[in-house]
């Protein structure tokens, strides 16, 4: 096998950084999960309730 050798340096990656749209995307994604979870907290207290009376 042979090996060829380059004289070009490789662009350096940059590094990930912290974006403003990933955070804000993020934060509305939790909003909707606690959103939901308090609405299925809500309707299992509703069933309970209808159950037991």
């Amino acid at each position: 096998m042979s090996h060829v050798e380059t004289t070009e340096k490789l662009p350096e990656a940059q590094e990930p950084g912290t974006s403003l749209f990933a955070l804000c995307w993020l934060g509305i994604a939790a909003i909707a999960m606690v959103g939901w979870i308090c609405a299925l907290g809500w309707l299992a207290w509703r069933l309970a309730n209808w159950v037991l009376s």
